[in-house]
Order: C-alpha cells, then structure tokens, then sequence
C-alpha cells in the first residue's frame, strides 16, 4: 500500500493545516487478496494505478462498468430495497449524482469540515475513538430516492486527519452481505492495521510516514 495526498495539494503546508487528506493506493495483487476479480475494471492498467478516491470517480463515471456492476449484482437490484430500479435508471442516477458528490468533498476539504459528515463504522470505533485510530464512513449522493454512495477511511486522529481507503454503492440494506462492501472493509482493515503496526495514530506521526515513502 502506498498513499497520496489529496489535501493539502502542497507538501509544504502538511504541518499548517488544520485536517489533512490522503487516499490509499493498492496494486493489484492487494486488490486481489481483498477480493476484487482478476478480470474486474478495477485492475485494468487504465484504473489500477489511480489512489482509491480518484479511482472510484472514474469508475462511476464509466457506463460500461456501471452496467456490468448492475448485471452483477442483480439479484440485489431485484430485491424490495431497491423498488424495482431499472439499469438505465441505475446508470442515470449515479451519473447524476458523481460530479455533486465530489464538489462536496473537495469543498469540505478545503473548508477544513470533513469531520462534520464522518461516522464511525461502528460501536468498536465509537469507542475507541478518542485514544486511537479507527474505521470511518461518509455518506454521500443519492440512487432512486437512496442515500447509496458511502467512503471508508482510517480517521488517524479525529477531525484533523483522514485516510480514504476506497468506496462502494450500497446495494443490501445490510451492507456486509453485499460483496463488494466486504471487500472495501477488506480495504479500510488492511490500511488501520498497517498504520497500527508503525505506531502511526496522529496527524503529526502520519506527516513523518508519508514524509518518508
């Protein structure tokens, strides 16, 4: 695993900041063991080399992956959750929604304001928040009257310090029956758990071991 700095965009102003933003870089061979097909889009050389927040924009922007993605996972588009949601409606509503996601984002990135959309994953996380790193979700855009996109990242130190690990569409009303939410918490595990070996839990520490890649 590898990371990029998406805010600041200048190196130069880490320490000055009040909340900085990263996102995870995987190769394939990490994507693999998370779960992604050998064959997925996801590891094709035109998306593989992207960090996982740029790489999820590109992928939803791209109608040949949404349309396989509803095929694959029909058997949840069928389901009552989803009232009967049609492919072109699927296509159209994502499309539509993409470009507002991610002005959002970036205007909460630079307005310092992130935390104030940030969840923890859960009741272990709440927990554990105030003294150590955790797992996070943001909720974001909407699918046929769904609040369907989420992001997972590690909060290395609250409000000051995210690491984005990647993102999914909500499919199952219970998100870890869907496969392809298992495999981005495959992704969020991975990255805290490698952060937590190299003592990393603070803003400050997590500038030194970027820093230093």
């Amino acid at each position: 695993m590898q990371y990029d700095l998406i805010y600041p965009a200048d190196f130069g102003t880490l320490k000055t900041v009040p909340c900085i933003i990263a996102a995870a870089y995987f190769n394939a061979d990490e994507l693999i063991g998370f779960g992604v097909d050998q064959e997925a889009m996801e590891i094709d050389d035109a998306f593989v080399e992207e960090n996982e927040f740029e790489k999820v924009f590109r992928l939803w922007d791209s109608p040949s992956y949404l349309r396989k993605f509803f095929l694959e996972n029909a058997e949840y588009f069928e389901q009552e959750y989803w009232s009967g949601i049609t492919e072109d409606e699927f296509v159209t509503d994502v499309t539509r929604s993409i470009n507002e996601i991610r002005k959002e984002l970036i205007n909460l990135f630079n307005t310092h304001s992130l935390h104030s959309i940030v969840e923890p994953l859960g009741d272990s996380d709440m927990e554990e928040r105030d003294y150590k790193s955790i797992r996070v979700k943001i909720k974001q855009g909407w699918i046929f009257r769904r609040l369907a996109f989420r992001f997972y990242a590690v909060e290395v130190e609250e409000d000051k310090c995210y690491l984005i690990t990647g993102g999914a569409i909500k499919i199952h009303k219970d998100m870890l029956k869907a496969p392809n939410t298992r495999i981005e918490m495959n992704k969020v595990e991975y990255a805290l758990a490698e952060l937590n070996s190299n003592g990393v839990d603070t803003k400050e520490l997590f500038i030194d071991f970027i820093s230093a890649e």
